[in-house]
């Protein structure tokens, strides 16, 4: 094999299942990940090259490569090559001696031998002469070594390296067809949507909003940030559908108790829509059994039938604690960790065992054409042109109250009898929404709600109208750590 003018080469183990299917599956599956390596390469001077069942990579930036590689699904492992000899044993002794002697140096070690083509030298006398070469410095251990000293014996000579960096596994993105993820700005379903992506399938997102352009904003920023790390080969699109005229007439139309599994009904049905649009084949939701009222399983199989493709459900059985692990892990936590919840529908308790019966007939009630129009509507975002400018938070949140703002608290009544700022007014949502203009405009208004939702969505419709409002930055659990911790941003306003 001869070497590019390159000065460095990773070697780049592609995921063990794809060397299992047939022939032509494996170089179906094997062009596509070699597609994504490129697409993920871009600006980074490199060659792949096909060797037997890896990858070949040159390139002379071998640490913004490598970067690229815990990226893209369908690596397993990677090894950037520490030293290239001739392949003899004398050669290879003297090397690891100079190379390698520092790093098994107090600790444990084994050196194992491959052969790739080349040279016909004894792979045992290799492992054997080398690892004598070592014992000075470290200890053998074969089953368990702290250093794992390996050579490659191929044509153009002996590769040796120490380091297997695990990728990111999975097979390569877009094997599979194409799906659509509901996606709420929640650590779940960006990580239910990476697992999809993992297992090859392309994704594109729905977002029904309900809380306004802020919220807009967070989903779109966590929707870029899966198809800037992740989506290497793919475009996926953002489908924003706009869910408030929805959601006011399930609430005129239908008692609150149903709220929440009819609105999941709705969601799926816009999601479907939109996935028979762009031919995806399945829904992607971020669910886990029994985390809230509409993921019990009664709730679930009166959910189900909205949708006339399969749900994929990839965190059905995780705690949460394991999907926000995940969430770091993928680069989303922080993004999803400022994403607020949008506050209860309803004060009615939320029903946890339905009948699919009832939800049908509760959800035949609503007025079918708001839904179809909303998803006839939706705006198609393309997530990877987004720029620095689009991704900017809207001015609707702050971090601090000014001392000349009226604060008005959106909590329930009982919720604001269990504790409020100082000085706060208690309006509702719904009250604040049909009351709002007839307050003065020559002050600041600061608004905050339970769970952190609420506030914006109202403080950019009083923005609308002239107001000087802005909504505080999370729900009523962080205001009140930070004013009974005496932040002066908020004790000195109160």
């Amino acid at each position: 094999m001869t070497k590019p003018d390159w000065p460095e080469l990773i070697i780049v183990r592609p995921a063990p299942e794809m060397q299992l299917k047939s022939t032509p599956t494996r170089r179906r599956f094997r062009n596509i990940l070699m597609n994504n390596l490129r697409a993920a390469l871009d600006g980074v001077p490199h060659e792949l090259r096909v060797d037997q069942g890896r990858l070949l990579l040159f390139t002379r930036e071998r640490e913004a490569a490598a970067e690229r590689l815990e990226r893209v699904f369908g690596v397993a492992s990677y090894s950037p090559v520490e030293a290239v000899v001739e392949p003899t044993v004398a050669a290879l002794v003297e090397v690891a001696r100079a190379r390698f002697a520092e790093a098994v140096r107090g600790r444990s070690y084994a050196v194992r031998c491959k052969r790739h083509g080349g040279a016909h030298i004894s792979t045992r006398e290799v492992e054997c002469q080398v690892g004598a070469a070592l014992n000075p410095f470290g200890t053998v251990n074969l089953d368990r070594p702290d250093v794992r000293v390996e050579i490659d014996l191929v044509e153009a000579g002996a590769w040796v390296f120490t380091r297997r960096q695990p990728g990111p596994g999975g097979v390569p993105l877009g094997v599979q067809d194409r799906a659509v993820t509901l996606m709420s700005g929640g650590f779940d379903s960006a990580v239910a949507a990476w697992y999809t992506m993992r297992r090859g399938v392309g994704n594109d997102y729905v977002f029904c909003n309900l809380g306004g352009a802020t919220h807009e904003n967070m989903v779109a920023r966590i929707a870029h940030r899966l198809a800037v790390d992740w989506a290497a080969g793919d475009r996926p699109r953002l489908y924003v559908v706009d869910f408030l005229p929805v959601v006011a007439d399930m609430r005129e139309r239908l008692p609150g108790e149903v709220w929440q599994v009819v609105l999941k009904r709705l969601m799926y049905r816009a999601g479907e829509a939109i996935a028979r649009r762009t031919g995806a084949q399945a829904l992607v939701t971020g669910e886990t059994l029994s985390q809230v009222s509409s993921q019990t399983l009664s709730n679930l199989n009166s959910i189900d039938p909205a949708s006339g493709l399969p749900v994929l459900r990839p965190l059905i059985g995780f705690d949460k604690s394991e999907i926000m692990t995940l969430a770091r892990r993928i680069g989303t936590y922080q993004l999803c960790e400022g994403v607020p919840e949008f506050c209860a529908l309803s004060n009615s308790k939320p029903l946890v065992s339905s009948r699919r019966g009832r939800i049908d007939r509760e959800e035949a009630a609503l007025d079918h054409a708001l839904l179809e129009q909303a998803v006839a509507e939706a705006r198609e975002v393309d997530l990877a042109a987004l720029t620095a400018e689009d991704l900017t938070e809207p001015d609707v949140l702050a971090d601090v109250i000014p001392a000349d703002a009226q604060v008005i608290d959106c909590q329930p009544p009982r919720r604001f009898s269990d504790w409020h700022l100082p000085g706060a007014t208690n309006y509702p949502p719904d009250q604040l929404a049909r009351r709002f203009e007839s307050l003065p405009k020559d002050r600041p208004y600061l608004l905050y709600c339970l769970r952190g939702a609420n506030a914006p969505l109202l403080a950019e419709r009083m923005q609308r109208a002239g107001f000087d409002a802005r909504a505080f930055r999370g729900g009523v659990s962080r205001l009140r750590r930070a004013f009974e911790r005496g932040d002066p941003a908020v004790v000195g306003a109160a």
